[in-house]
């Protein structure tokens, strides 16, 4: 094993742990903050494969963009913990983690099956991973999903602020409750 093979071992791991890491924490904060790491473990993976301009992309717009909106959206609604839910039962744990650890084994499988058989992998482009490949590709060959893709983010934020402000319209306690009429007492004069 060489220095360029451990390293992507390592940013591997690294991708599998965090996005583990994502998916179970239940504050929405700390899964933002994992997806971070995942994002530039990624992109660790992406320059070792000769993909620089990808690992770039990568790290300013899923890292830069879309992760600061999500952080934004997550702000935005606030949610406490009792708003956030509690665990869940480990019965459904134990079942989403036997699923995990099947489609793991499947595709674990498949790709050394795909190793194994004796046939090369096909030759890499030389021009694979440059800027005019990329833009090639996602506006030419892949520009309905490029889309759907926009309207959905867009979609979603609309959401996440008109959820915020059902939120911020809610009364928190008694001050803001039935029956307050927002005038001082002795005020009225």
């Amino acid at each position: 094993m060489n220095l360029r093979d451990a390293f992507f071992v390592t940013f591997s791991f690294i991708a599998i742990f965090s996005g583990f890491l994502t998916v179970s924490r239940r504050d929405p904060m700390y899964s933002a903050l994992s997806l971070i790491l995942f994002f530039g473990a990624i992109s660790g993976v992406m320059m070792i494969l000769q993909a620089p301009f990808l690992a770039m992309m990568q790290l300013m717009v899923y890292a830069g963009a879309i992760l600061v909106l999500f952080l934004f959206v997550i702000m935005l609604l606030a949610l406490r913990g009792e708003e956030v839910g509690g665990e869940r039962p480990w019965p459904l744990q134990l079942l989403a983690g036997t699923g995990c650890a099947v489609l793991f084994g499947l595709l674990s499988a498949a790709i050394l099956r795909a190793h194994f058989s004796g046939g090369a992998p096909p030759p890499v482009p030389e021009a694979f991973g440059s800027p005019e490949e990329v833009g090639k590709s996602m506006f030419a060959d892949f520009v309905l999903p490029f889309e759907i893709v926009s309207v959905l983010i867009l979609a979603a934020t609309m959401g996440a602020v008109v959820l915020a402000k059902k939120h911020l319209e809610k009364p928190d306690g008694p001050a803001g409750g039935e029956g307050d009429t927002g005038h001082v007492a002795g005020g009225g004069h």
